[in-house]
């Protein structure tokens, strides 16, 4: 009588094969669907864009753009008109910079994400700042240097 082989796996090696996969999904899985990285480098880019935008803004209308930068959001406000300049004597900032799109300038950081130390900046129609020096911030774990004299945003 000739031999009989048997074909495919037991139980027991289909069992022991799952229970492997499932440990390594376990410990390996949210290294692949954590995404927190990425929105930190998001709210990072978003924040260097909205200040240098502040700087552009108050060049081009030549009214001071006040930036207030909390520790978990930004926004972005000027100066009043008062007949068709801006009036030096405002310091409310009560109108909100906006977008080519009609919407204001201002985010959100993610969670998880801080930005420090909290700061409130005026860009000059110079494109200068009122800080005294050169000012360092830190969103999470990367950082930007703000330059007094010339409003420059310097990342690394």
């Amino acid at each position: 009588m000739p031999s009989r082989r048997n074909k495919g796996y037991s139980i027991v090696e289909v069992v022991l094969v799952v229970v492997i996969l499932a440990i390594i999904g376990t410990v390996a899985g949210p290294r692949f669907f954590d995404n927190s990285a990425f929105e930190e480098r998001g709210y990072y880019d978003e924040l260097v864009s909205a200040l240098r935008y502040a700087q552009k803004v108050a060049v081009a209308s030549g009214c001071r753009v006040q930036v207030n930068v909390a520790p978990a959001s930004y926004t972005l406000s000027q100066q009043s008109a008062l007949a068709g300049h801006c009036d030096p004597t405002d310091s409310s900032y009560p109108l909100p910079v906006l977008l080519p799109t009609g919407e204001p300038v201002n985010g959100t950081a993610p969670g998880g994400t801080t930005t420090a130390p909290a700061l409130i900046l005026v860009y000059t129609p110079l494109g200068q700042t009122n800080l005294a020096a050169n000012q360092s911030l830190t969103i999470g774990s990367r950082s930007l240097v703000i330059q007094a004299d010339s409003g420059l945003v310097v990342t690394p």
